[in-house]
């Protein structure tokens, strides 16, 4: 199963993966990335969540590298990935390197709670209430965020 939405104010695309991918489910995660294209703002950032992933088909690889180029050329500024197991990497830091024109930012953290650390704005002397430093994220993208810690895939759970 894979996972994609863009927050309210445009600016985090996420794409969460479970199970075993194969390459009809990666066809439709492009179709559905094409159209959630339009509500992304330019410099947004993509959160990629791989911690209930299983294992992806090789013949996948086609079209991860062409949603890696829709987010290139929609101005992705930042990824920040989650891959609490190294032995899941699936190879998107290669393809990066042919996809993501020009190199993007990249983050990889063991949990999402540390990715999302990494997505809300820093701290400044001027901003220390963690209120308006939350605002910056849906009440649905923290629920998901929550969901997907406790082990489960389906924020609806």
């Amino acid at each position: 199963m894979i996972i994609c939405n863009v927050d309210e104010s445009g600016r985090v695309l996420t794409m969460s993966y479970a199970g075993h991918i194969a390459a009809d489910e990666m066809r439709r995660c492009l179709g559905t990335v094409r159209d959630l294209m339009a509500q992304l703002e330019p410099d947004f950032f993509l959160l990629t969540d791989l911690s209930n992933l299983e294992s992806m088909e090789a013949e996948c690889a086609p079209e991860l590298g062409a949603i890696m180029d829709l987010c290139s050329e929609k101005g992705m500024q930042k990824i920040v990935r989650v891959i609490p197991d190294p032995t899941k990497d699936i190879g998107f830091n290669l393809l990066s390197t042919f996809h993501h024109m020009p190199p993007v930012s990249t983050q990889t953290h063991q949990s999402l709670a540390e990715a999302i650390q990494q997505l809300l704005p820093q701290k400044s002397s001027e901003d220390q209430d963690p209120e308006r430093r939350e605002a910056h994220f849906t009440t649905a993208a923290r629920k998901e965020a929550e969901v997907n810690e406790g082990g489960l895939t389906d924020p609806a759970r």
